[in-house]
């Protein structure tokens, strides 16, 4: 089953957001973006996570549980893949279907050469921050 369920293959023109908390210091607009905001956390076994702009805005994906908020990196997935970066859709009920992960960034191999690599990339394929955005009381 394949369509408007998130399980389609992301198109080389489609941006992508990847939350980067405030509190880290992992952005600010002299620097820009640090490769450590692209390192997998302890829960992404998979690959880092990532959402599909088709799917979810810029605010709803820096929504999350950060009391200082969060900023959103915006790549284009033609980028990543002119890069070698492999982009899968893993919709699923917590993220909902604009959930993607990068296969080749995981907690298992943040350490290796290539990870420092890919991670490297990523920051300079970003092609812009938004943010930051504050959490609301909702």
């Amino acid at each position: 089953m394949s369509g408007r369920d998130g399980t389609e293959p992301v198109s080389r023109d489609e941006l992508l957001y990847r939350r980067i908390p405030v509190s880290k210091g992992w952005y600010d607009e002299r620097n820009g973006v640090s490769p450590e905001a692209f390192d997998p956390r302890k829960d992404e076994i998979g690959g880092i996570s990532l959402f599909r702009n088709k799917y979810k805005t810029v605010k709803e994906v820096a929504k999350g549980p950060s009391k200082r908020g969060y900023y959103v990196a915006v790549l284009r997935a033609g980028d990543l893949i002119k890069e070698g970066i492999h982009i899968v859709p893993r919709p699923d009920p917590p993220h909902g279907p604009g959930h993607i992960e990068l296969p080749g960034l995981t907690c298992e191999n943040r350490l290796t050469s290539e990870a420092l690599e890919r991670k490297l990339a990523l920051a300079r394929l970003c092609l812009q921050v938004e943010g930051p955005f504050l959490q609301s009381a909702d």
